[in-house]
């Protein structure tokens, strides 16, 4: 997961988040600011929750990683030569 899908998610996490808040509260009774307020507070909310995650995961994904340049040195001298 590189930091541009990790920043997409978000951004879709939030806008997602914005609409349902919006409408749902807006259907519900709210006032139209009040909506849009609370669309605004969950984008945010949501979207740093989703950046946050995929950062994390994105952390453990890089200490997982193995310096194979001891492998490469070898690489092709146990080939099957009888073929």
């Amino acid at each position: 997961m590189s930091p541009d899908n990790i920043q997409k998610m978000a951004t879709s996490f939030g806008l997602l988040s914005f609409g349902i808040l919006s409408i749902g509260s807006v259907l519900m009774g709210a006032t139209f600011f009040t909506g849009i307020f609370r669309g605004i507070g969950g984008a945010i909310l949501f979207g740093l929750l989703a950046w946050g995650v995929g950062a994390m995961l994105m952390q453990e994904d890089e200490e997982g990683m193995v310096d194979n340049d001891d492998q490469e040195v070898d690489k092709g001298t146990q080939l099957d030569q009888t073929a």
